[in-house]
């Protein structure tokens, strides 16, 4: 069984994931708040977008890889658009789809945000064991397997 007792109470599974989000991502929405007054949902686009390096991804797709509603996605799109970062293409097979990708200004946003985040996750990271973070890894790996079936 995946539960834990703190003071008493069983926290399950979910509960202690959701906290150990929050808790990591109050941590790295300080960088990003800090460096480029992001929100969460802004972030999480600028991420997928810069990750993707340079190829083009809907918000549907967001919204399915990130788990954010559409408003939130809508939303951080139309923030990013804002500020000169998003380049948008209509799809030419069905129009009601587009395409967005990082501008060069938002490439350099996210160049420059990543190395202070991950350095942001790593310092919380180091205080696990070389054991606990491969456990933590692989943990990780099956609950994604596990949710894409």
């Amino acid at each position: 069984m995946s539960t834990n007792k703190t003071e008493g109470r069983t926290l399950f599974l979910t509960n202690r994931l959701i906290r150990a989000a929050t808790a990591l991502g109050r941590i790295t929405a300080q960088v990003h708040r800090d460096q480029h007054g992001l929100s969460a949902p802004e972030f999480s686009v600028l991420i997928i977008l810069g990750a993707a390096g340079g190829k083009a991804f809907t918000s549907s797709y967001i919204v399915e890889t990130t788990a954010m509603d559409k408003t939130k996605v809508s939303r951080a799109v139309s923030s990013l658009d804002d500020r000169g970062w998003l380049g948008r293409s209509r799809a030419t097979t069905d129009r009601r789809f587009e395409y967005l990708t990082l501008t060069e200004a938002g490439m350099q946003a996210y160049s420059a945000l990543v190395p202070k985040v991950e350095e942001a996750e790593n310092q919380v990271l180091s205080e696990l064991s070389e054991d606990e973070l491969a456990g933590l890894e692989r943990g990780l790996a099956g609950l994604d397997r596990a949710f894409d079936q």
